[in-house]
């Protein structure tokens, strides 16, 4: 038998209250450096083989985003090659022909991320911005690719019939605002409820249930925003925590929306807790929905009940 997995790091409970975007702290604060060590554990009750792995686990690059260092291993031992996929993504990839009832992948990566301020850019005028936009849709064509893709994960929200009122993007207001307005009705309609959805639940089903976690949330965003006809991208990270909130609020993987403010370009949304992506957010892997980013996912022979994986996750300021 032959089986294609994907795994995403099951989602803690939040533990941080959502807090509306007016009452954002602005931090002024050193650049933050992250040493980060995930160990990802698949066990299967018999001997697999002819296993090929793909992971996204480098973090990306960007305007506020340095990767200082970087190491892949696997138990087994495996060969690793990579490549950058179409979404600029780095993906390593790995075979275990020999059969195998155990496989262990390991990362470890330190990076710089200076993103304290996420409001410290200059806006536009809505004008300004549909020019922007315009021009940028004309000499980046890929950007149509988070505009017109559609999927059970991010479907066409006009052809849903669930009798929800979709917030609409009035040409007058700035794109930022919508997105902060998207988000505050995102809260009316789901809650955050671990245990309800799964990597491969729709976002029909999300909605219907009114509960999901923060990829149901990040699909739901990316919808709204798409339907506008503005670029929305998905993101597959981290979400570290200030020292003072270690404890309440432990490192956790986190799922997030991207969207191409004109003027900007890529601002990060975490509709989950109602904030603006800042330097706690450490973006690993990006693409349409998180079919485009999974962590992890990959194909063998063999019986592939019990593979539920084992995460560990620890994330230390430098």
């Amino acid at each position: 038998m032959s089986s294609w997995r994907s795994f995403w790091p099951p989602s803690p409970p939040l533990t941080r209250r959502p807090r509306p975007i007016s009452s954002i702290p602005i931090w002024k604060s050193r650049d933050m450096r992250y040493f980060i060590e995930h160990e990802t554990v698949l066990e299967y009750p018999e001997a697999v083989r002819e296993h090929h792995v793909e992971l996204r686990l480098t973090p990306r690059e960007d305007s506020y985003q340095r990767l200082l260092g970087i190491t892949l291993e696997t138990e087994p031992t495996a060969g690793l090659r990579g490549y950058r996929d179409y979404y600029g993504n780095q993906v390593t990839c790995f075979d275990i022909i020999q059969p195998h009832r155990r496989l262990v992948t390991r990362m470890r990566a330190e990076v710089e991320n200076t993103l304290a301020n996420p409001f410290d850019f200059q806006p536009l005028s809505p004008g300004d911005e549909q020019e922007r936009l315009r021009e940028a849709l004309r000499t980046t064509p890929s950007l149509y690719d988070y505009i017109l893709s559609r999927s059970p994960a991010t479907p066409n929200l006009g052809r849903l019939d669930q009798g929800f009122a979709f917030p609409c993007h009035e040409p007058g207001r700035p794109v930022l605002e919508s997105v902060q307005q998207a988000m505050e009705w995102i809260t009316t309609v789901l809650r955050y409820k671990a245990g309800v959805t799964t990597v491969h639940s729709t976002l029909t089903q999300a909605l219907t249930a009114g509960a999901g976690v923060c990829q149901d949330f990040a699909h739901l965003l990316i919808a709204i925003v798409r339907s506008w006809k503005i670029p929305a991208r998905y993101v597959m990270g981290y979400l570290a925590s200030r020292e003072e909130e270690a404890e309440e609020s432990p490192p956790a993987t986190h799922a997030w929306t991207e969207v191409f403010i004109p003027g900007r370009g890529w601002t990060g949304f975490d509709a989950t807790q109602q904030i603006l992506a800042n330097d706690l957010f450490i973006p690993v892997a990006v693409g349409r929905d998180y079919l485009d980013a999974a962590p992890q996912r990959g194909s063998f022979k063999g019986d592939a009940a019990g593979d539920n994986p084992v995460i560990r996750l620890s994330i230390s300021q430098q």
